[in-house]
């Protein structure tokens, strides 16, 4: 069908997959090579650890999709995210990481077990000042474990819904209120009248200046009521459906946490030095390589087997997550250091042995 109406369009390049769209390699939203892509941001990601925040991150193909993503609404006025996925798979970190390369701060609640409807209506209109009032661009990450009660979500829903949340400021508030916004009004020439023209104005502004990101779990028991309970979460929010990590995205990981293990990366005895500096994968029948799809067979079939005791136990069942199976390379690494570490020693003891061996041969034949 391209070819009949498109004569002139080269279609290898048209249809090539990826599709991705960026700003940040030529400064203008343009279509951007998946490899040149992925060093800017593996680039930009150990500013970050150094500046922000320290953790391990991979940027296997399907992240470098939700960065963009997450990217593309943040940049967008009014640009609120409904994240889902299963823990562990990257929804926080990757909110973080994407706000601090748009200059944004970052806001989340510090929840601890006292912590009220009070508490959290403190936190809010500490958030809403400083971005109605002092302008200042933000990123609200609302986990879903955040929800301590059904306030939190209704005043959340209100929020998205209209830009205010109806009696979150009264009496001493609303007066505070007023006041920041007389003062930041002063510092810009701006000059409104009566408090009903700031008070707009300050809901533009957190309209314009908020941006929301709620992070949810599809296996949490109440996922499946959120639509009719708060239902600006999905009317207002972009939906990111993170899912389940493919077969490649769990080797691409793989591969990277076991980089600095000495797997051996020859075939057939011979090597090939790319490998190493390779992207994100090892050389086909090599021995890293077996190791890696062997992690992926592994956590696969533990899946399986989970999604087969769920249904002989009427949805009852332990879920696997990306975090187990990051936990389970984490323990392969441990274990791997410590035998390699028990062999090494052997290895030195027997070596030591044998050259005690070889020496009283030696001495042996002088007495003959």
């Amino acid at each position: 069908v391209i070819s009949k109406y498109f004569p002139t369009v080269d279609t290898e390049v048209a249809l090539r997959r990826p599709i991705l769209f960026s700003e940040w390699l030529k400064n203008r939203y343009v279509s951007v090579d998946q490899e040149d892509l992925r060093k800017h941001v593996v680039s930009r990601l150990h500013t970050f650890n150094e500046e922000e925040l320290d953790v391990k991150l991979v940027i296997f193909d399907e992240v470098l999709a939700h960065i963009l993503r997450i990217d593309r609404v943040l940049r967008q006025p009014l640009g609120h995210l409904l994240l889902v996925g299963a823990s562990g798979s990257g929804k926080t970190i990757l909110s973080k990481f994407v706000s601090w390369m748009n200059g944004m701060k970052v806001f989340q609640l510090k929840v601890h077990k006292h912590y009220s409807t009070n508490d959290f209506d403190e936190d809010l209109r500490g958030v809403l000042i400083r971005a109605g009032c002092k302008h200042e661009q933000i990123c609200f990450i609302f986990d879903e474990s955040n929800v301590l009660d059904t306030a939190f979500l209704e005043r959340m829903n209100a929020l998205l819904a209209s830009g205010e949340v109806p009696g979150l400021f009264e009496d001493s508030d609303y007066k505070n209120l007023m006041q920041e916004c007389k003062d930041m009004g002063r510092k810009e020439g701006e000059i409104l009248g009566s408090d009903e023209e700031r008070y707009k104005r300050f809901c533009g502004y957190v309209q314009r200046n908020l941006h929301i990101v709620f992070t949810m779990n599809p296996s949490n028991e109440d996922f499946d009521n959120r639509s009719a309970t708060s239902p600006a979460l999905f009317n207002r929010c972009v939906i990111d459906w993170f899912g389940e990590w493919s077969e490649k995205a769990l080797y691409q990981v793989g591969f990277d946490f076991t980089r600095t293990l000495d797997l051996g990366d020859s075939v057939d005895g011979v090597m090939d030095d790319d490998v190493k500096i390779g992207m994100l994968e090892a050389r086909a029948g090599s021995q890293r390589d077996s190791v890696v799809h062997t992690m992926v067979y592994i956590h696969d079939s533990v899946q399986n087997a989970m999604v087969k005791l769920a249904k002989a136990r009427n949805g009852r069942a332990t879920f696997v997550t990306p975090r187990h199976y990051l936990d389970f390379i984490k323990h392969y690494k441990i274990l791997f250091l410590e035998k390699r570490e028990e062999f090494e020693e052997q290895q030195m003891h027997l070596r030591s042995g044998l050259k005690k061996l070889e020496q009283t041969e030696d001495i042996v034949e002088r007495m003959r």
